[in-house]
């Protein structure tokens, strides 16, 4: 049960996110934050919202799923609808009055995603890149979200490094809709971009974006993150993974590709947490 639990959630990107406000909150304090309820809260506000927000999406999605992910809990019957759906009220709550109890900006971060969660599972996720965006910026936040969390400043770095984020989330977020995209008509009518420009065109737009991306990752480094050889060596890691899930994406191996593509993103996210850490 605790591992068709943590599928239904997609608990892995719980513990990005909480990483991505971890790493936030060391770069504005210049050292690991102390131990307290505060910084507790502020990193399973990210976890509880993304619990709800993917057991939401399991719950909208159980005909879609039916065609593209037969292995889902609430296809194969391992868990009911009705269970995610309570899960994911609970869940969003939740992190919405945690966040309450830390500091204003950050419960209008929370709110606001946690709403939009909401619209996106229910409709937003059929609109073309509208979805997608959508993702993208829950990939951004964590590191907004982390600055708040210590200071009422907004840090350059933090907005360039949710800028990173929100590119490579965009990016694998594209060849997710067009993996899904057959049952995403079939089963919600769905307009998302790759049932509007195409299969190909879609995947050439996010490889793009991916290759972008490489470059940006040296940003950070010019502009105070400081410079750290195992930082360095698993960005690199990550910017070269990066390269094999566009080529494996134009291959039409998409699966591989969106599974890669997050251990892309965790190499990525602890290099940054070794510099953050100098």
């Amino acid at each position: 049960m605790i591992g068709e639990l943590a599928k239904l959630t997609r608990i892995e990107h719980a513990v990005m996110l909480a990483l991505g406000v971890l790493i936030a909150e060391i770069i504005i304090l210049g050292e690991l934050p102390p131990v307290s309820l505060i910084i507790i809260m502020s990193l399973l506000v990210p976890v509880f919202s993304e619990m709800g927000s993917f057991a939401l999406n399991d719950y909208f999605d159980i005909e879609t799923d039916k065609l593209n992910k037969k292995d889902r809990p609430l296809v194969n019957g391992t868990i009911t609808p009705k269970f995610a759906l309570s899960l994911s009220i609970i869940t969003l709550i939740i992190s919405t009055v945690m966040a309450y109890f830390i500091n204003i900006e950050v419960f209008i971060i929370a709110l606001i995603f946690n709403i939009v969660a909401i619209l996106y599972n229910w409709k937003l996720k059929d609109m073309p890149l509208v979805g997608n965006i959508y993702i993208a910026f829950t990939m951004a936040i964590p590191f907004i979200f982390g600055n708040f969390v210590i200071s009422n400043t907004l840090s350059e770095l933090a907005l360039v490094l949710a800028s990173l984020g929100f590119v490579a989330g965009l990016a694998r977020e594209i060849i997710k809709s067009v993996q899904d995209m057959d049952g995403d008509i079939k089963a919600r009518g769905s307009k998302t971009l790759p049932v509007i420009v195409g299969e190909k065109v879609s995947v050439l737009i996010a490889c793009a974006m991916y290759v972008s991306f490489i470059p940006l990752t040296a940003i950070p480094f010019f502009i105070g993150l400081k410079i750290s050889i195992i930082a360095i060596v698993l960005i690199g890691i990550a910017d070269v993974m990066i390269l094999i899930i566009c080529a494996k994406s134009i291959s039409k191996d998409y699966k591989f590709a969106r599974n890669m593509s997050l251990i892309a993103f965790l190499i990525g996210l602890i290099g940054l947490l070794f510099a953050a850490l100098g």
